[in-house]
């Protein structure tokens, strides 16, 4: 066939004539599975992937609450008395503890009346009594006299801070005495007071911090009924740097008197707010 069509001799027969000699063109399945690798190694190795690491999962650290804000009404009351003995957890009767409390200390300055008069702040036989009347029929502590028989009974002095004019009142029994420094700052309790309504520093760094260095920036109110002395006790400069801390600004136009009254106006607003 080979020689009728293109005049070749049969390779075969000039070859040995045998059709093993063919047998690797074949396929079979053997040559299937040899063409399957030389495929295999003919084509381009795939690119190595890397794998990336997890990306590691970096735990928040949880913000340090550092002011109670009481979510009761009365927020004199809840502010100290959480300084001393924490918040009530569970189903305790808030109403229940906070009355009980009240008709203790009530009972306290009932049987010790002329322990009111230890208050740094002066305070008439007429104001003694009524604090006292006032811790028996009031429910709620709605003036900030309240801190005097806190202060006394607790044996605790109190600061109360006025952000919105940067002043502070300090409520402490004159009998007080602390064995060092460390001890005043455990013991003192510091209030923020703010649009009627109190808080309480639970940081003692922070503490120590206001009574150390920041009071210092503060304007100091001697008594909470008397906020200032008479015009006539201070100088135009301190009266500029009394203005200066309470309205946060300066103002060069005013007279001594003008200065005087502003400053008593906005701090007896402030301090006088009706409490919630």
């Amino acid at each position: 066939m080979n020689q009728i069509l293109f005049g070749q001799s049969n390779l075969l027969e000039k070859n040995g004539g045998s059709l093993a000699q063919l047998s690797e063109y074949m396929l079979t399945p053997e040559n299937w599975h040899k063409g399957q690798q030389a495929v295999q190694q003919a084509l381009p190795s795939p690119p190595l992937v890397q794998q990336s690491l997890p990306t590691p999962i970096i735990a928040l650290a949880t913000p340090v609450r550092s002011r109670y804000k009481p979510r009761m009404k009365d927020s004199i009351f809840w502010c100290i008395y959480t300084e001393i003995n924490d918040e009530p957890t569970g189903e305790t009767n808030l109403v229940n503890v906070m009355m009980h409390e009240k008709r203790t200390i009530s009972e306290f300055f009932n049987q010790n009346p002329n322990l009111l008069k230890n208050s740094n702040h002066k305070i008439t036989l007429a104001k003694i009594n009524e604090i006292r009347c006032n811790l028996m029929t009031k429910q709620f502590m709605d003036s900030i006299d309240n801190f005097i028989p806190c202060s006394i009974y607790y044996k605790r002095p109190i600061y109360v801070l006025f952000e919105d004019i940067n002043a502070y009142m300090k409520f402490v029994d004159k009998n007080y005495v602390s064995d060092d420094v460390s001890d005043a700052i455990n013991e003192s309790i510091l209030i923020y007071a703010s649009g009627g309504r109190f808080s309480r520093e639970t940081c003692r760094s922070k503490v120590a911090e206001f009574l150390q260095t920041t009071s210092l920036s503060f304007f100091y109110m001697e008594h909470y009924d008397k906020l200032l002395s008479g015009v006539s006790t201070y100088k135009l400069d301190e009266l500029k740097q009394m203005y200066a801390t309470v309205f946060s600004n300066v103002d060069e136009t005013l007279k001594k008197q003008e200065y005087y009254e502003k400053v008593l106006v906005k701090c007896h607003t402030v301090v006088n707010e009706k409490i919630r």
